[in-house]
């Protein structure tokens, strides 16, 4: 089938070829030019009409844009080949405080601090002549000067647009004021953390250890390279391993857990004890996603608290021989010469050999007296029997001593070393002296309880209540000693209500790895 084309690209927008045409013989020319004319007619209106869509578009595409513009949050300043600015959105009117009416057909260079204006204009010119760019199609950070002279730091990336007559530069600005002043400020928090003695760790709630400052590498003595990515485990010992997914489920509650005292390993396998806070991290809605470790050794202060106990304990036992094998001889001796006067007195005055036994009376009370305080002092069955019979020895003596009720109850306790059984026996000491003098008890109940794995002393009384914050700095001295012996021998020390009325003082404490050690000189 021939094909007939009608018209050209100068009738017509498009081609028209008409590819069929069965009775196109059968017309006649005046037909046939008829029907071209319509034909003509149709397509000149359906081009307007595309014409009239395409304008459409074109003006739906320009409005977009220039929404797009004063909506974005960029500012955005458009300027020619001299550095006259022309156009710039409301997001860089806002940044530089300019209007923009102010600044069309102004040089751009009124937006740079006065050091920088020189030479900007010598830039474009540079880079027109030899292609050379410094900031055009880069991105770098700048100073800008808003209209009050404030200077300020920004963000500009510049594109260059070529149209048929001219050349273009967009400069694209963001203010980075905020986002520098934060970043100061993590810098301040940065190096605050990273010249930390103490060891400042973060990890997941997995355990997962994700920073490691300087102080984490002396204390633990792993690089931070090392430890990184690793799981917290690796500073634990054996026997605390049961501590790590209670600290965890606790930081999960979003409860932070403080001054925990424990015992940590160092990559050279040496033991250490540090002092742990732990607290949540969370993100910015609020949720956990990790806790913040800070660890301090407190190894030192462990050993000067364990020498300063010792030589407190020497210094007792040493009053304490000195009360019995000095002070009681002395009142031994003048109960002697008591009764030796008041036979004497006996066949002269009555009323003198009276008086002579009565101070002889008073001078064995005396000794009675001395002699239970000698024996709180240096508890020999402490050392010959062990802590139940020294605790058992303990009741008896405050039962005669004070006139109240005090019983001890001993489950089967394994053997603990002279160190443990002494600083327990100094505990139950302190607790029954509180409970006597500040509660004023008339029953006391002292109990030993143990497991394989662990010891347990109670010491509960009838008295007034005295329920101090454990998590508080303690007031007292004899509050402060317990807590020091309690932590000594890795224990806890708590102090509550009895629910009868009164206190109950309870030092828990696992068993020491070694139960044999010879008493302290």
């Amino acid at each position: 089938m021939p094909l007939i084309e009608v018209g050209s690209d100068a009738d017509f927008a498009d081609s028209l070829i008409i590819r069929e045409m069965k009775d196109y013989r059968t017309m006649s020319r005046a037909e046939l030019l008829t029907w071209i004319g319509e034909l003509k007619s149709r397509h000149a209106r359906r081009n307007q009409k595309h014409r009239r869509q395409a304008a459409d578009a074109v003006l739906e595409h320009a409005e977009r844009l220039r929404a797009i513009l004063n909506t974005a949050v960029e500012g955005i300043i458009t300027i020619d080949h001299a550095g006259l600015i022309e156009s710039m959105n409301p997001a860089a009117e806002k940044i530089f405080g300019y209007p923009a009416a102010e600044l069309l057909g102004q040089n751009v260079s009124r937006l740079m601090p006065q050091r920088e204006r020189a030479v900007h204009d010598g830039y474009i010119a540079n880079y027109l002549r030899t292609g050379h760019a410094k900031i055009i199609g880069l991105g770098r950070e700048v100073c800008g000067q808003r209209k009050d002279g404030t200077v300020f730091p920004m963000e500009l990336s510049v594109s260059e647009v070529r149209l048929k007559d001219r050349v273009l530069f967009t400069g694209f600005v963001r203010d980075i004021s905020r986002r520098q002043e934060a970043e100061k400020v993590l810098r301040h928090y940065a190096a605050l953390v990273e010249s930390s003695e103490d060891a400042i760790i973060g990890k997941t709630l997995d355990g997962y250890i994700m920073s490691w400052n300087r102080g984490a590498e002396n204390i633990f003595g792993y690089p931070r390279a090392e430890a990184i990515s690793q799981h917290i485990s690796l500073l634990i010992p054996e026997d605390r391993r049961d501590e790590e997914p209670a600290i965890l489920e606790k930081i999960r509650r979003g409860e932070a857990v403080d001054h925990y005292e424990t015992v940590r390993r160092r990559k050279d396998g040496q033991l250490i004890d540090v002092s742990v806070t732990i607290s949540p991290i969370r993100d910015e809605d609020g949720r956990i996603t990790g806790a913040s470790k800070l660890a301090r050794d407190i190894t030192g202060r462990k050993r000067l608290e364990r020498e300063v106990l010792e030589v407190s304990d020497r210094e007792q036992r040493r009053i304490g021989h000195d009360l019995h094998d000095g002070l009681c001889q002395h009142l031994a001796g003048i109960e002697m010469m008591s009764q030796v006067l008041e036979k004497k007195l006996a066949h002269r005055s009555r009323e003198g050999a009276a008086r002579a036994a009565d101070i002889a009376r008073h001078v064995r009370d005396a000794i009675s007296q001395t002699r239970a305080l000698a024996r709180g002092l240096s508890p020999a069955t402490l050392e010959s029997e062990g802590l139940s019979s020294a605790l058992q020895e303990h009741a008896l003596a405050t039962e005669k001593m004070f006139g109240l009720r005090c019983r001890f109850a001993c489950d089967l306790v394994p053997a603990t070393n002279h160190a443990m059984a002494t600083h327990l026996f100094r505990l139950a000491q302190e607790a029954v002296s509180n409970a006597v003098k500040h509660g004023r008890a008339t029953e006391i109940t002292l109990q030993l309880q143990g497991d394989p794995g662990g010891i347990c002393l109670s010491i509960a009384d009838n008295g007034v209540g005295f329920t101090p914050r454990l998590d508080a700095p303690a007031t007292g001295m004899g509050l402060r000693i317990m807590q020091f012996r309690a932590r000594m021998i890795g224990g806890t020390l708590t102090i509550e209500r009895n629910p009868g009325g009164g206190t109950v003082v309870r030092c828990a404490a696992p068993l020491p790895a070694a139960t044999a050690n010879p008493p302290p000189p």
